[in-house]
């Protein structure tokens, strides 16, 4: 094989595999958008955990100062 028509089929390979990975990234399939879902969920628990212990602290400080 020449190494003319090597170099041509390799830059034709690169060109098929950049093709291919700029086209696969354009439309989010159903596992990407599961992933999101599953992260915005996450997102939600860890805000409401965070929410729900700052009613505990504050509900505790409450608590102290009745005592004293």
């Amino acid at each position: 094989m020449s190494t003319k028509l090597r170099s041509i089929l390799l830059a034709m390979g690169l060109v098929f595999v950049a093709a291919m990975a700029l086209t696969g990234c354009r439309e989010p399939g159903p596992a990407e958008e599961a992933g999101r879902e599953i992260d915005e969920a996450v997102e939600d628990a860890r805000d409401a955990l965070d929410e729900l212990g700052e009613d505990a602290e504050d509900a505790l400080e409450e608590i102290e100062e009745e005592i004293d």
